[in-house]
């Protein structure tokens, strides 16, 4: 057995580890029984049967991960001891953006002291974050010093969506609704959080001066991650063409478009490293643009990772790496796990272009032997853009299957025309992204410019709400129905079946082919 493969096992039971005490909450008896036996077999099978010796350690690996979920599951957070028992004063500050909504805006405040109402004696000190569900006027911004008087309350879930567990993969387990807020004191927080934060609602700022509605919000959504613009049937429309992904910055469509940009400056006839470097600082960008927020660096890293191993030309090489990235940010936060949609999708949206995208390739192959020809444009040229497309299509599905599972068990919906409405609007996406951004950046420092350069953007985002809003009108372009996790699990165990036997066949295929020699 291979050190990268003994490696990638103990990962994989680290990840597993965290996985299943998130999920069993097992007594700590189970767990030291299990740590006794793995420190057996790998102490007497040591010198005499490596494998057995690797399960033993794996074992400890798998202890490894539900301890550090136990030991991370109950954070140093006092404050949500006050939940439900009246009204109180705390004082905190603002750690993170204000997410600004329709009809109110929410604010992450670490709460650092409390006092009771109606005594004369001064703070006492508490610890522990909170969210704070106010009005929007008067506004309050990130690393503002705040005095909050009100009720803290227990977040409530429903049958549909676990608020609590929502929360709580960002160690938040309380929230208190439309209370009294004073401002205290001003630039309390991080200074380069709070300039990336400036520099994101700038540029924000600068997008609504150049475009109308809802143009505006779907470029935001595109660079920022944004959908605080979105009307009701805008979003219905994007999750009945399986296209919300492109507004929701995460792996789910870091890797996709990261795919489709290196495509897109291939086709210019640049360079296949200058077409990574230049993918890879879009990326970068995303991060810096968003605030460089966790979910925006988990994103940017597993859209890094595919990158390189296209470069590399191998996908299959980066299992080991993407794995420990995996298990890596599962144990810098292990609740991401089972609470993070978002995590999930991004991981598994990842494993999918490195793992089914290679199969799919092989059943869309284009040669540049193709037949295919047009009077007006050159063969090469045309098989190029063929490809590009083919490329484009291979992600897009890769990613989807991969992410079907966790699609339809949390929102109940299935998109029979994702894939047509993908190919159709990701291959403007890169370049709409390049316009808007430029567009949004000259508007900062000469609007009239921004407004220009605007126009290019405004037509391509019109034709892809446009198509978005056309595909949601077929019939039958989403069925409703809900899955379970034992289905969910079924479908997984099948998928790795099918990736093992295409993947043995495959490299059979390899192994029987003959060899050609170069002619000189």
């Amino acid at each position: 057995m291979t050190k990268s493969k003994i490696f990638l096992f103990f990962c994989l039971a680290f990840i597993l580890g965290v996985f299943i005490e998130s999920l069993l909450n097992l007594r700590l008896i189970y767990w030291l029984g299990i740590l006794i036996l793995g420190v057996m077999m790998a102490a007497f099978f040591w010198a005499r049967a490596q494998k057995i010796a690797v399960v033993g350690f794996c074992l400890m690996m798998l202890v490894a991960g539900a301890w550090r979920f136990i030991s991370l599951a109950n954070p140093a957070n006092t404050v949500k001891e006050f939940n439900d028992k009246g009204k109180i004063v705390f004082q905190g500050t603002i750690d993170d953006e204000p997410d600004v909504r329709s009809d109110n805006v929410r604010y992450r405040v670490a709460v650092d002291s409390y006092k009771f109402i109606g005594t004369s004696s001064g703070f006492l000190f508490v610890q522990g974050d909170i969210l704070v569900v106010a009005k929007k006027y008067p506004p309050f911004n990130y690393g503002d010093r705040v005095e909050i008087n009100g009720k803290l309350a227990t977040p409530k879930s429903s049958a549909d969506f676990d608020y609590q567990k929502y929360l709580a993969k960002d160690d938040i387990y309380s929230v208190i609704y439309y209370p009294e807020i004073k401002l205290v004191a001003a630039g309390q927080g991080n200074f380069i959080k709070g300039k990336l934060f400036w520099l994101k609602n700038k540029f924000e700022n600068s997008l609504n001066q150049i475009l109308t509605e809802p143009q505006a919000s779907l470029l935001a959504g595109l660079l920022l991650g944004e959908k605080r613009g979105f009307s009701p049937e805008l979003m219905d429309n994007f999750s009945r063409t399986g296209t919300t992904h492109i507004v929701a910055l995460s792996g789910y469509n870091i890797t996709v478009i990261a795919v489709a940009l290196a495509g897109l400056f291939n086709f210019f006839m640049l360079r296949r490293s200058v077409s990574f470097w230049l993918a890879i600082l879009v990326i970068l960008l995303f991060v810096v643009m968003t605030g460089a927020s966790a979910s925006a660096v988990r994103a940017a890293v597993m859209g890094i990772l595919v990158l390189v191993a296209q470069q590399a030309g191998r996908l299959y090489s980066i299992r080991n790496a993407l794995v420990f990235a995996g298990a890596l940010m599962i144990y810098l936060n292990p609740k991401v796990l089972t609470f993070d949609l978002g995590f999930q999708l991004s991981f598994a949206a990842t494993l999918g272009l490195v793992y089914i995208s290679p199969i799919l390739q092989e059943w869309f192959t284009l040669k540049e032997e193709s037949d295919f020809t047009l009077a007006w444009i050159t063969k090469k040229t045309f098989v190029k853009s063929l490809k590009s497309l083919k490329n484009i299509l291979v992600a897009t599905l890769a990613a989807q299957i991969a992410v079907l599972p966790l699609l339809v068990i949390n929102f109940g919906r299935l998109s029979l025309i994702a894939p047509l409405a993908n190919v159709l609007i990701l291959l403007f996406i890169p370049t709409t992204m390049f316009f808007g951004f430029l567009a949004g950046l000259a508007g900062i420092f000469w609007l009239g410019f921004g407004k220009i350069l605007g126009w290019v953007a405004w037509l391509l985002l019109t034709y892809e709400i446009k198509a978005i809003e056309f595909l949601a009108r077929v019939p039958l372009a989403a069925l409703k129905f809900k899955w379970s996790w034992w289905g969910g699990g079924v479908y997984y165990l099948l998928l790795i079946y099918f990736i093992w036997y295409f993947s043995r066949r495959y490299q059979k295929t390899l192994i029987n082919a003959p060899v050609v020699k170069e002619q000189n």
